[in-house]
């Protein structure tokens, strides 16, 4: 993956500031799949790495009923799993309509 890799601590700010975090893992297919999909739109997001940072991943597991499900993409509003066939395209409309 070739994005730049933020912290759970930063996302939290600016997740809070409009914007979206992208919670992933290296050798995830269905993450690789929506890193692909969003093309350079992608870089608008956060990323964050959670094999590298215990407290994303204690938040991914928070929001997943235990479980370390990834990619979880978080919002203001919401978070969510976006393994989806289409979850490119719902994802690109989110980061769209945030902070600009």
């Amino acid at each position: 993956m070739n994005r730049e890799i933020s912290t759970h601590a930063e996302a939290e700010e600016f997740v809070t500031k409009g914007g979206v975090a992208i919670y992933w893992r290296p050798g995830c297919p269905f993450c690789q799949r929506l890193n692909d999909g969003l093309g350079e739109i992608g870089d608008r997001a956060l990323w964050v790495n959670i094999w590298e940072d215990a407290d994303a991943e204690a938040y991914v597991k928070s929001v997943n009923n235990g479980n370390a499900v990834v990619p979880t993409v978080r919002t203001s509003d919401e978070a969510f799993v976006a393994s989806a066939f289409s979850a490119p395209k719902s994802v690109a409309a989110l980061i769209e309509s945030s902070i600009k």
